[in-house]
């Protein structure tokens, strides 16, 4: 009877001891891991975006996306001014330094004239330097250069000397020889030279270099050397001052210079009729 049971114990001697490793497994699982269960939300719904999406409808919208793109920027060409296709250089007025001096020019469409000096603008185009025959322009860091058209035939025009009158050191002119300058400016520069005076690195007048014996401003009593100082009590120190009055010549009956001949300081006046 005892060897049997001994027998009976050593077969379940394996047994005891898985059962025994079982529980020392579970004991540490028990002890490390959290008393109670996750909470779950019942019933908690998710809900996501679907959107279909076909390869051909997607391809279509692409091509419109290209298409407006592609038609914004031929609008935007088109929008473009091209100056040197669209204007003309009537006449230029130039110094001994290129970034000083003024301009006429007008559009081809137009019969109106527009008088520019160095660094105004015109349809976005700056105008930086003024030559001989030729000026340029600027615009987004790119130059342009307008130049003048050769015309075979010269200006044809005429001045008559008898219009022009002094009567006590007042000079009499005609309005419709003042209107023969404005409508062609360079038969002004075929008459009479000029040449701006600086005085620290401003204008300080403008110089006669050359005046024609048979021209209306010989017979206005200038002479050459003569320095303009200024116009109507107005002193002349820019191009633009220049300009203004020029303008001002459809609106003005009486014009009175500020002349230095020979150190001396005169005033002469101009009565337009």
């Amino acid at each position: 009877m005892n060897i049997n049971f001994n027998i009976i114990i050593k077969q379940l001697i394996p047994f005891f001891s898985l059962f025994l490793i079982a529980y020392l497994i579970n004991s540490l699982i028990y002890i490390y891991l959290p008393k109670s269960s996750p909470l779950t939300k019942i019933g908690q719904e998710y809900n996501i975006e679907y959107k279909k999406y076909l390869l051909f409808d997607n391809l279509k919208e692409k091509q419109k996306l290209i298409e407006t793109k592609i038609e914004q920027k031929i609008v935007e060409v088109k929008k473009e001014y091209k100056l040197i296709s669209n204007i003309t250089l009537k006449a230029i007025y130039s110094s001994s330094i290129s970034t000083n001096g003024w301009i006429i020019i007008a559009q081809n469409n137009s019969i109106k004239t527009i008088m520019l000096s160095v660094g105004e603008m015109f349809k976005e185009y700056k105008l930086i330097k003024v030559f001989a025959k030729y000026v340029i322009f600027e615009k987004n860091g790119k130059e342009y250069k307008l130049s003048m058209s050769g015309a075979k035939d010269e200006p044809k025009y005429q001045i008559i000397k008898k219009q022009i009158k002094k009567i006590d050191n007042i000079y009499s002119i005609k309005r419709e020889d003042i209107n023969l300058y404005q409508k062609d400016i360079s038969k002004i520069w075929k008459d009479i030279s000029i040449k701006e005076i600086r005085k620290d690195g401003k204008i300080d007048g403008f110089k006669i270099n050359r005046i024609s014996s048979k021209s209306i401003f010989n017979d206005l009593g200038l002479k050459k050397g003569d320095i303009i100082k200024g116009v109507n009590n107005i002193i002349i120190e820019s191009y633009a001052d220049a300009f203004k009055l020029y303008r001002k010549l459809d609106n003005t009956d009486n014009l009175q210079f500020t002349i230095l001949r020979d150190n001396e300081t005169m005033e002469m006046e101009y009565e337009i009729k």
